[in-house]
């Protein structure tokens, strides 16, 4: 007998009982269905927050902050150490600090971070609204239209915080984009105010880390600085409260606690934003893991109920399998009739439980964002990629076909004689 013929012998006599093969299908569903949906979970929150670090910085970056800004690690206050530098000096960074930087084993690439100090933001004539604003970096902007600001060039724009959609009178993104806006500044030592008229070229996705702030292009955050640096003192200008380094492609965990390390020695402290959010991170994992075991005992109870279902089988069929072994049959192709029996039932109760929660899924997102998730535009809740898909349902087979390894070694084992004689 011929693999294929031992696969369609298999399929047929699956469904001799219809009721016991679809009540074990159903217990493999469940589980499929539970470990594709947290599956989904976890993919979709967690593309969400790689999109959030894209947005702060990277994989590659690191923010560098002075000394002064040191968390000690406790909730005690640091200690007054009158050979350290204190004062306002001691809260920015300056060129030289900047090329100190550069200079370190493992970084690239150094530039500072303004948090850009503008008076208003104001359309046509209508209301003033405050604005926070930061310069843009060498990061990936979520934008959920538009495109991302120039880093180079001369022209004023700005890729707007969604928060400002309906505070600035744009009835959704889309309408907003090549809008034009008025971003009203101010030196910070003369109180002279200056008009500057910016393009919205971009609308930022609801931004979980940098909430509520607009990004602006180069031009527009080199004008905003100049503008509120004017009559200051030369000493008082080119000050930054943090700065984006760019670190050596590809450098292991290990590597980057060294290079945090040689910047400590110099004087800075430094952090990655999966320092900053990754707890976030590990609490999203440890629930989707929790309920992906859910899933796992569903399938370790679907289990028992291959085995009960082909123990049966091959109860019902004693006679059928003595005479197929007096025909020449062998044992390893009767193994092989029921262990495929077994990978079927895996089979259809992977394939159903993973189509189940795919069309959940569909309907679930929509539920999200028009309820629970209303406004958190950028999150889609649920992403299934066909590569996990393929792993769970590749998973649930082996589990199937190991189930079924104990009684179809029993039909294997049967004496023909006494399974003819089977009443």
């Amino acid at each position: 007998m011929k693999l294929f013929d031992i696969i369609k012998s298999a399929s047929s006599n699956l469904w001799r009982n219809k009721g016991r093969t679809v009540l074990t299908v159903i217990a493999i569903f469940i589980g499929a269905f539970t470990i594709s949906l947290t599956t989904g979970v976890n993919n979709g929150v967690n593309d969400y927050i790689d999109r959030q670090i894209n947005g702060v910085g990277g994989e590659d970056q690191l923010m560098v902050f002075p000394e002064s800004q040191m968390r000690s690690g406790s909730d005690e206050p640091q200690k007054y150490d009158p050979d350290k530098a204190s004062g306002a000096d001691a809260d920015y960074l300056t060129a030289k600090d900047l090329d100190k930087i550069k200079d370190t084993k493992g970084i690239t690439k150094v530039e500072p971070f303004h948090f850009l100090a503008t008076d208003y933001v104001q359309r046509n004539d209508g209301e003033k609204y405050l604005l926070s604003a930061v310069s843009v970096s060498d990061i990936s902007i979520d934008l959920e239209a538009g495109r991302e600001v120039s880093n180079s060039g001369e022209n004023y724009e700005i890729n707007i915080a969604p928060e400002y959609m309906k505070a600035l009178g744009f009835k959704n993104a889309k309408s907003a984009l090549n809008k034009k806006i008025n971003v009203s500044i101010s030196s910070q030592a003369t109180g002279e105010q200056e008009i500057v008229e910016a393009t919205i070229v971009g609308v930022r996705n609801v931004s979980l880390i940098q909430q509520g702030q607009s990004i602006m292009s180069k031009a527009l955050s080199d004008k905003i600085v100049s503008v509120n640096e004017k009559g200051m003192p030369e000493n008082m200008k080119n000050k930054y409260g943090t700065l984006f380094a760019t670190m050596d492609k590809n450098l292991s965990d290990k590597q980057i606690d060294q290079l945090k390390e040689r910047l400590t020695k110099n004087g800075f402290s430094a952090m990655t934003v999966e320092d900053e959010i990754g707890m976030i991170r590990q609490v999203i994992n440890a629930i989707t893991g929790v309920l992906t075991l859910f899933g796992a005992i569903a399938l370790l109870a679907a289990s028992f109920g291959i085995i009960n279902t082909l123990y049966m089988s091959v109860q019902d069929r004693t006679r059928e399998i003595g005479l197929m072994k007096a025909m020449g049959m062998g044992r390893f192709k009767v193994f092989l009739t029921f262990s495929v029996e077994a990978l079927l039932i895996g089979f259809w109760g992977g394939v159903t439980g993973i189509a189940g929660a795919i069309v959940a899924g569909h309907f679930l997102n929509d539920f999200a964002m028009t309820s629970f998730l209303d406004g958190l535009t950028g999150l889609t809740l649920l992403q299934f990629s066909w590569p996990s898909m393929l792993i769970i349902l590749v998973v649930i087979m082996l589990i199937a076909f190991l189930a079924g390894t104990f009684p179809a070694n029993r039909a294997a084992r049967l004496d023909p004689i006494d399974a003819l004689r089977y009443e």
